[in-house]
């Protein structure tokens, strides 16, 4: 890449820092959101929009979400009109997010929120997709059980190990360049795979990646979404879809 283009980019990504953006699906978490959003000052995170996406009017989340508007004007609340379930709530917020970094983040208050401002710097550095990773180097995951887990970690590493870019893209915790996600139409209909599908087709077709190493903690308040038994197949047809991709490169090389 030239000097100039290169020199281009980042002035149009310094451009668009201001429209940090982060996007958290919800569905009755209650007072979760109070402790996700006194992590967010007590870390410092930067952003300039926090957007709750909710399914239904009655969720017990949005009291509390006004409790936080009250106090911090760059708080929303939108209600999903794409159907019922946490894909159609991501697609929602994915639809309806701007240029500059678009983050992802949990409800539940299970992401380690203080690596947020690397992630934003390994995007302003021209980075399309970044994974906060549990299985780096210095990562961490701490409970979910020994079958969800340990499959999301056999997944990630195999890939990693025959040259995918990260090797955690099954965790949600992610940093998409928002004017790259707005070109992407969303395939997953189940649920939280489509963060490895965005992954897989980044990948596809040479956007940069980066990753960070992060550290999750299972939900101690609140019920879990997570489907495992309807939602693996989904999951490994992305992961396929990947290892093809992987294969058709080595054929190349």
């Amino acid at each position: 890449m030239s000097a100039v283009l290169q020199s281009s980019r980042e002035q149009t990504r310094a451009d668009q820092k201001n429209s940090i953006q982060l996007l958290c699906p919800i569905y009755n978490e209650g007072e979760n959101v109070l402790r996700l959003y006194q992590s967010l000052r007590a870390e410092n995170v930067p952003f300039d929009t926090l957007k709750f996406v909710y399914d239904f009017d009655g969720d017990s989340t949005l009291p509390f979400i006004s409790q936080i508007q009250e106090q911090d004007g760059r708080v929303r609340a939108e209600k999903n009109l794409y159907g019922k379930g946490v894909i159609n709530a991501l697609r929602w917020g994915f639809a309806h997010s701007g240029p500059g970094p678009v983050i992802v983040i949990m409800g539940d208050n299970s992401d380690k929120l203080s690596v947020v401002a690397e992630m934003i710097r390994l995007w302003e550095n021209g980075a399309t997709v970044v994974s906060a990773s549990r299985y780096m180097k210095g990562g961490k995951q701490h409970g979910g059980g020994l079958l969800k887990s340990g499959l999301s970690r056999c997944a990630g590493l195999s890939l990693k190990l025959f040259g995918f870019p990260t090797c955690d893209p099954t965790n949600n915790f992610k940093l998409y360049d928002g004017t790259w996600l707005a070109a992407q139409q969303i395939e997953s209909v189940g649920g939280f795979e489509v963060a490895l599908e965005l992954c897989f087709k980044a990948f596809r077709d040479g956007k940069p990646m980066a990753e960070t190493p992060t550290e999750w903690f299972d939900r101690t308040e609140g019920e879990s979404r997570f489907q495992l038994r309807k939602w693996l197949p989904k999951y490994l047809a992305w992961y396929g879809k990947a290892l093809r991709e992987l294969g058709r490169r080595a054929i190349k090389r």
